[in-house]
């Protein structure tokens, strides 16, 4: 019986690229038998980008910042590209989610706004997502 001695460096490789290929699946293209629906998990950076085809839905998760004091202010987007299908709490209400369906070729953006929970505090950006649909 013959022993094969597998060096850690390729033990390391293909690990990584079982991993790459377990993420790509995550998003695999529609015409591959995926989806075509995105999630994004909007943690850290306020600027985010997406794309997907028309007719498919955008999900965006990210923190409730009511834990920093602050409350959702409004969401801006353009209503002839996505529709807002609803807002969802989650992780026992640590998270938010977002649900989009995307209406029309085109690229738009979505806006979500949040404020201070004091009077006449403005708005600010709390996410950005550039959202490019395809047919």
């Amino acid at each position: 019986m013959r022993h094969f001695r597998i060096s850690r460096r390729i033990l390391f490789l293909f690990c990584l690229a079982l991993l790459s290929l377990a993420a790509a699946c995550g998003h695999m293209p529609r015409m591959l038998g995926g989806s075509g629906d995105v999630e994004l998990r909007l943690d850290g950076e306020q600027l985010h980008q997406a794309d997907l085809p028309a007719g498919r839905v955008l999900t965006l998760n990210m923190r409730d910042p009511a834990s920093s004091g602050y409350v959702f202010a409004g969401t801006l987007f353009d209503p002839s590209l996505f529709r807002l299908d609803g807002i969802t709490p989650v992780d026992e209400g640590k998270r938010v989610r977002y649900s989009f369906t995307t209406l029309a070729q085109g690229e738009g953006d979505i806006t979500i706004k949040i404020r201070r929970q004091e009077p006449g505090y403005r708005p600010d950006v709390y996410k950005r997502i550039s959202v490019t649909i395809t047919k």
